[in-house]
């Protein structure tokens, strides 16, 4: 990613998926997105029966 973007250790800043969507969204909204995904089955069990 550094190379694609020419950036400097992007692990530690705003991160590969900010360049990619153009700051639409972070590496936390990802993160966090996919946490509440995951948990999908959790928080709507009854459909997943």
């Amino acid at each position: 990613m550094d190379r694609i973007f020419n950036e400097d250790d992007l692990r530690s800043g705003k991160g590969g998926i900010s360049l990619l969507t153009k700051g639409v969204m972070s590496r936390i909204d990802l993160t966090e997105t996919a946490f509440i995904m995951a948990l999908t089955q959790h928080i709507n069990g009854e459909i997943w029966k």
